[in-house]
């Protein structure tokens, strides 16, 4: 018996890049023509589930004209964390096309970092109208990250933590993690800090989970751990961290308070 013929496979996968590793100009050639047509269905199946380093390549390889049309058809879909991967001043040319109201609701879901470092170069004027259009929460925490000086610790932080007091014990935190719905997207570590927000020490997330549920997280402390002040340098953390090979460090203010972690992410770039 002859057996139909299968039709070879086909894979879905869009040619993103060449094989340089650049953005495939046919790529391009698509998504230009979907924002030409302002076809926001083409665009989507094209875009919308891109990586954000992807997507900031997409753009910068854009024309002008069509990088913030790209942006608005997209609406909700647009991952604003894309313009933390184009060049700066690509970014600042965008960010004056689009309304406040656009560039608001993009960084809104953003992590505190990069919606601090999307917003920090903008003059005041325009800053603050970005700002205005936040709730009172949302405002303040990034208003507290702008505060911190250019080229800070504090400004390329993630003020998002977890942090647990000194009486609490293993199982206590465990049961915290497992039932808080808010918790940090990523995190390798779990600090200890006082009713004040004294940085107290650090605990190692797989520490952590193979201890007994009755020990206190304070007899876990790490003595040797880095420590980041808010104040630091960025090129000068991002020393440090490649000296020490960390991933994370928590980050204090002059008072010895808690106020954030540096990732490796966080400085990658640097």
């Amino acid at each position: 018996m002859v057996e139909a013929e299968h039709a070879p496979h086909q894979t879905l996968e869009r040619q993103i890049r060449d094989e340089d590793g650049a953005i495939d100009a046919g790529f391009v050639e698509q998504v230009s023509q979907a924002v030409l047509l302002s076809d926001v269905t083409a665009l989507r199946k094209l875009v919308a589930e891109l990586h954000e380093a992807d997507l900031g390549d997409l753009i910068e390889a854009l024309d002008a004209e069509e990088r913030p049309k790209l942006i608005s058809l997209l609406g909700n879909d647009f991952d604003f964390a894309a313009l933390t991967e184009v060049d700066d001043a690509v970014r600042e040319e965008i960010l004056d096309e689009l309304s406040p109201e656009t560039v608001a609701e993009g960084v809104r879901d953003l992590d505190t970092d990069d919606a601090v470092y999307i917003l920090e170069d903008l003059d005041e004027a325009d800053k603050r109208e970005i700002l205005d259009k936040l709730t009172p929460a949302e405002r303040t925490v990034l208003q507290q990250g702008l505060d911190y000086p250019e080229g800070s610790a504090g400004r390329r932080m993630q003020p998002e933590v977890i942090a647990v007091p000194p009486f609490w014990t293993v199982g206590h935190t465990i049961d915290f993690l497992r039932e808080t719905d808010d918790l940090p997207e990523r995190f390798f570590e779990i600090f200890v800090a006082d009713p004040s927000h004294h940085f107290v020490g650090t605990v190692r997330l797989d520490q952590l989970l193979r201890t007994k549920r009755p020990v206190s997280v304070v007899d876990l402390v790490e003595d040797d751990r880095r420590v980041v002040q808010a104040t630091d340098d960025v090129e000068d953390v991002a020393r440090m961290f490649q000296r020490y090979n960390l991933v994370a460090a928590p980050v204090i203010d002059a008072a010895g308070r808690l106020v954030g972690v540096m990732t490796i992410d966080d400085i990658v770039d640097v």
